[in-house]
């Protein structure tokens, strides 16, 4: 029996790539669960005599790149897998890595896994045993948990965003950005156009590269920029520390200038779709989360200071 770590799975270049497709809305908004549920299709998924011939079918459809065989085994709706962006690409992953190995193992709640390729990525649709004893691959399950894979790899993002968050405004620190003989910390994410005040602007703005620049996903940047999240997160700049915080509570800001510490905030887009913890952070580089419930959005969008309190827990990757 064993049990995949979801965080480990996304890491996986291939993880990655066939999570990312696979997630159905194809657009990289986040979607209403129902939305996700609309790609179930009406007919069930066949049934087989034992979960090896359900693999072995699935082994067919993925070897003759038949997306129509496939969703039917699946038990998803063909025409909208096939107009999900990127899916062809995706089922040339699957079909590379299903020519290296296919095996089968069973998770935690006794549904069977099909593990493909040599790094054993671990397909998201399991195959189970329906009451007739016959086998078939659960779409229902596969939808949830490929928006549980989604939600891990965004939060692992996130924390990597916010440590390198870090690093950028120290860099950013080392230079004088705005002519006054201050040397401070950027108070925007984003350049305003044509200048430097900010921990990115475009290359070729200025002699040097931002120091946001070379850690950004640039597609990712472009739906930040469509308010869509960078890989599902918002992200704001604390321009205070609160009482909870050694050294008391102080504004980062003293004459106009972001002199005395920075800190960050980031939340989900849609909480429970393409996130669930809410993240912060100072220059100290510890980052902090917290589930913040339904009313996510609006408690970290209002947030000022960098406060964390008991409710918060030092992340653990």
């Amino acid at each position: 029996m064993i049990e995949h770590d979801h965080r480990m799975i996304s890491r996986s270049i291939f993880g990655s790539i066939v999570v990312s497709v696979l997630l159905l809305a194809g657009t990289g908004v986040a979607a209403d669960r129902p939305a996700f549920e609309n790609f179930v299709s009406k007919q069930k998924s066949p049934e087989y005599a034992t979960a090896d011939d359900a693999m072995a079918a699935f082994k067919d459809a993925v070897a003759a790149s038949d997306l129509d065989k496939l969703a039917a085994l699946l038990g998803v709706d063909a025409a909208k897998l096939k107009a999900t962006e990127g899916v062809t690409e995706t089922l040339s992953a699957i079909k590379e890595g299903a020519d290296q190995r296919l095996s089968l193992e069973t998770n935690k709640s006794g549904q069977s896994v099909i593990d493909v390729g040599d790094e054993q990525w671990p397909f998201p649709f399991p195959i189970t045993k329906r009451e007739d004893g016959k086998w078939a691959f659960d779409p229902v399950a596969g939808i949830e948990e490929i928006i549980n894979r989604r939600i891990g790899e965004n939060e692992l993002q996130t924390i990597l965003t916010m440590r390198a968050y870090v690093d950028a405004q120290e860099e950013y620190a080392l230079h004088d950005h705005d002519g006054d003989g201050v040397l401070e910390y950027a108070q925007k994410l984003i350049s305003s156009p044509g200048k430097t005040d900010g921990l990115f602007w475009p290359p070729g703005q200025s002699e040097d590269a931002s120091p946001a620049g070379p850690i950004l996903d640039y597609a990712q940047l472009k739906k930040a920029k469509d308010d869509k999240g960078y890989f599902g997160y918002r992200y704001k700049i604390l321009t205070r520390q609160g009482a909870n915080i050694a050294g008391g509570a102080y504004d980062y800001i003293i004459n106009g200038n972001m002199i005395a510490g920075f800190a960050l905030v980031a939340w989900p887009v849609k909480y429970g779709e393409t996130g669930v913890q809410t993240f912060v952070v100072n220059r100290n580089g510890i980052v902090y989360q917290a589930d913040l419930g339904a009313d996510t959005s609006t408690i970290a969008s209002r947030m000022k200071s960098f406060n964390p309190g008991d409710k918060w827990q030092v992340t653990d990757d």
